[in-house]
Formats: structure tokens, sequence, C-alpha cells
């Protein structure tokens, strides 16, 4: 039996295997990218594509599985309520501050730990200050649809 435990623990936990992978989204920044915004009804839109994106997101954490951890963050306070999120999905919205500075306590607190972090954004300020703190950055075209970067996180391309 205790042999038996020990090749069940490296079946299950490859001393091998490295660490997930993180993925710190400009959620606004990659909506607005994705989509651009004008006229009165925005705001509905805008609320209806951020939950498009997280939506995407979660199908690529389910796929993904154990191998990535995705945080989506919103500048402003909560303005939807999704579905059930797969457990290496958290969404946060930033309030009373703005989404790059979580994002970048984020990749620092990550970066302290010796784990592999990219910023996925339009920014080329936060782009640039991601890669000063060590991390890696993953840029986001004006026009790019959400599909299409979310394939890239796949890829391990970056910018």
């Amino acid at each position: 039996q205790f042999y038996f435990g020990i090749i069940w623990t490296n079946v299950m936990f490859p001393r091998n295997e490295p660490p997930a992978q993180t993925f710190c989204i400009d959620a606004t920044n990659a909506v607005r990218r994705a989509y651009g915004y004008a006229g009165d009804a925005f705001r509905a839109q805008e609320d209806a594509n951020s939950e498009h994106l997280v939506a995407v997101l979660a199908e690529f954490c389910v796929r993904r599985g154990s191998r990535v951890d995705v945080d989506v963050v919103f500048d402003g306070a909560d303005r939807f309520v999704g579905n059930a999120l797969p457990s290496n999905l958290r969404v946060r919205f930033a309030r009373e501050t703005c989404a790059d500075e979580l994002i970048l306590d984020r990749v620092r607190a990550l970066r302290h730990g010796g784990h592999k972090v990219t910023v996925v954004t339009g920014d080329a300020d936060l782009g640039a200050c991601a890669r000063e703190e060590g991390g890696r950055w993953l840029s986001i075209s004006s026009g790019a649809g959400v599909e299409s970067w979310v394939k890239a996180l796949g890829r391990g391309k970056k910018g």
C-alpha cells in the first residue's frame, strides 16, 4: 500500500511539472480595444461585452485546468454578476483605485514568489511597467477580437 501511495503521488503531482502560468487581464481596456464604444447605450453594451469576455476566459480556464490562473480586473464598481466561475478564474472590480494598480500589485507578488505572470492589455504604459516588474506583456491591438487573443494565451504568445 505504501508503494502504491508513492506511485499515486508521483502520477497525480509530477515533480517536474512547471508552476501554473498566471494571466492578469486589464479587462476594461481589453473590452474597449475589442469592441470600441459610442452612443447612448454604450454602458449596457460594454457590460454585455464584459460578460462575454469572462465567458470566453472561463472556457479557456476549463480547457487549460490547473496549468493556468487568470485574474480579470475591471475598472470601476461591480457591474454584473456572472455565472459560476472555474476555480482558476477570478474577476475583480477596482472600485476606488484603477485596475492598473491592482494588476501591478499582483505582478509584484507573483514575481516575488518566483511565478510566471503575463499582463494582457493594450495599454503600453501598463505593459512596460509589467515588464519592469519581471512579468511578460501580451499587447492587444484595437479591433482584436476577444477570442483571437485568448487563443494567443494558450499558445504562449507575448509582447
